[in-house]
């Protein structure tokens, strides 16, 4: 292990295109996902357009302009889009190896930059059309000007140019995404709780730093104020439980996995608690400023997010946290560092085994619960619902993803009915009114195919509905909560208008109701 650290840069070249070759030929080929056809469908407008769309959404906007601008240089398809948080991932490993080689030393850069190159977490993002990695880079960039504000205290130069970088990349991680108040937050905790190794002047650089940031985003903040839809900057999350804050940190290290998998990780979390508790307490001389900083870092951002989700609304989502990540590797990598040579080896070995395998399962595994095969949906609706057929989507928003791949004659609709260009939050599910837009959504159609996914807390209503009122002839799975129903709405065949005129006309007149009923082509 020690003679590979000998050569960052080789180490670092096999890393980065490790990561680049295993999205180019398995993760770029995947379908199409929520998330990610929102971000297609926003950036497919006009610069103003997108500001006032991520206005009303729960996001900032330099990802969505940085992906306009990608989209007219290289293309808009989905594997070209994906490119662009390729690229940020693949630039925050050698930004992750600076950080952890100034926070400790060389090998301790080059392990915390391997399990980031072979992270499930981080290569799912890694190609997925949104923010994250964009985030994620502007939290290491900003972290490491921010040690260096104690670590270059002898060179005033050096940290003078440290601190107006930690202020340039702190601007941009808040338009990167709102949760980067979080790494601000732990940054002012750690000060104050550590001030004494910061030189003087460090707190004016820092409130200076802080104030720019507050300045930076006043425009931002009056636009979307001014849109009048302050009220939908709301992730729509479920409240948080302590499985739900375990599980972020098992995703953290060992990707989406499904329940019998997870569950493992999960009973052996008070082991590896007590290990590191263990290491950390036999360190000579305490605990690093640098591991203080780190675990700082992981736990008020987790914490700070898990009591807003408590006590306002709920915003706990392991993706949030992605800005976690960073700090939590070189967290692990201090903790080997203080076991003895042999068990550090050992550790260090069985940490990228165990993430390499999990990286494996996570990409291959059917039963992967993020996976969502729109991909395969819009197909299979393309090849099979006909003219007389209605498609009905749940959750409304899911209508993204399927319109990218749809190519059939049968129109979309989405239960609850939305217009979603009409001014305001998608409609709510109210049971009352529920068979009144089932009757509006289908009209005179002979079937209806409901696609469900991304449960709002209403689907099973929906399918009982239909299950209660028409007869089910098809059911298919497609990936983890991604189901479509197929049912029969009605059993004649209904007049289209353009049959009617002609049997009109052949008649010289209005088609008799007897007429209708005797071809059985009576309409409803």
């Amino acid at each position: 292990m020690s003679a590979i650290f000998k050569s960052p840069p080789i180490l670092l070249t096999a890393l980065v295109i490790f990561a680049g070759g295993l999205s180019l030929f398995f993760f770029s080929s995947q379908s199409l996902r929520l998330d990610e056809a929102q971000s297609l469908w926003q950036t497919s407008r006009a610069p103003v357009d997108i500001a006032t769309i991520v206005a009303k959404d729960v996001h900032v906007p330099l990802y969505h302009f940085l992906l306009y601008g990608w989209r007219l240089l290289f293309g808009g398809g989905v594997e070209t889009a994906r490119m662009l948080s390729l690229l940020f991932y693949l630039l925050s490993i050698p930004a992750l190896y600076a950080l952890g080689k100034l926070a400790y030393n060389k090998e301790a850069g080059l392990f915390a930059a391997a399990l980031f190159a072979i992270s499930p977490f981080m290569n799912w993002y890694g190609n997925e059309i949104r923010m994250y990695t964009l985030f994620t880079l502007l939290v290491i960039l900003n972290q490491y000007f921010f040690i260096k504000l104690w670590k270059s205290a002898r060179h005033t130069d050096s940290a003078s140019s440290g601190a107006a970088l930690y202020a340039v990349t702190a601007i941009l991680g808040m338009y990167s995404h709102y949760f980067f108040f979080l790494v601000l937050a732990g940054q002012a905790v750690f000060y104050f709780l550590r001030r004494q190794i910061f030189p003087r002047g460090t707190l004016r650089k820092l409130i200076t730093s802080w104030m720019l940031v507050a300045l930076a985003l006043l425009p931002w903040g009056y636009y979307v104020y001014s849109i009048g839809e302050v009220q939908n900057q709301e992730p729509l999350l479920q409240a948080p439980t302590s499985i739900i804050l375990f599980n972020a940190f098992s995703q953290f290290l060992f990707g989406f996995q499904a329940d019998h998998i997870n569950t493992v990780f999960l009973s052996l979390w008070p082991i590896a608690v007590i290990l590191a508790f263990l290491a950390l307490r036999k360190r000579h001389g305490g605990i690093s400023p640098e591991t203080e900083y780190f675990f700082l870092t992981v736990m008020l951002s987790t914490a700070l997010a898990f009591g807003i989700s408590l006590t306002f609304h709920p915003v706990f989502t392991s993706r949030y946290l992605i800005l976690a990540v960073p700090s939590l590797y070189l967290l692990v990598t201090s903790v080997f560092s203080l076991y003895p040579e042999r068990a550090a080896r050992f550790a260090r070995g069985a940490a990228l085994f165990v993430m390499a395998a999990t990286l494996i399962i996570e990409l291959f595994s059917p039963t992967t619960p993020v996976k969502e095969n729109y991909r395969e949906a819009a197909q299979y609706l393309t090849a099979h619902a006909g003219g007389a057929d209605v498609i009905l989507l749940s959750a409304p928003f899911t209508i993204y993803p399927i319109e990218y791949y749809y190519r059939g004659a049968a129109p979309i609709r989405t239960l609850p009915l939305w217009n979603r260009y009409a001014f305001g939050p998608i409609p709510p599910f109210i049971p009352d009114k529920f068979p009144g837009e089932v009757a509006q959504a289908t009209q005179a159609n002979q079937n209806a195919w409901i696609l469900l996914s991304y449960d709002q807390g209403y689907q099973e209503d929906i399918r009982l509905y239909f299950d209660t009122h028409y007869q089910r002839t098809d059911e298919r799975v497609f990936s983890p909560g991604l189901t479509l129903y197929k049912y029969k709405l009605r059993y004649d065949t209904p007049l289209s208008e353009r049959s009617k005129k002609s049997i009109e006309k052949s008649l010289g007149g209005d088609v008799p109701k007897f007429a209708e009923q005797i071809l059985g082509l009576r309409t409803f």
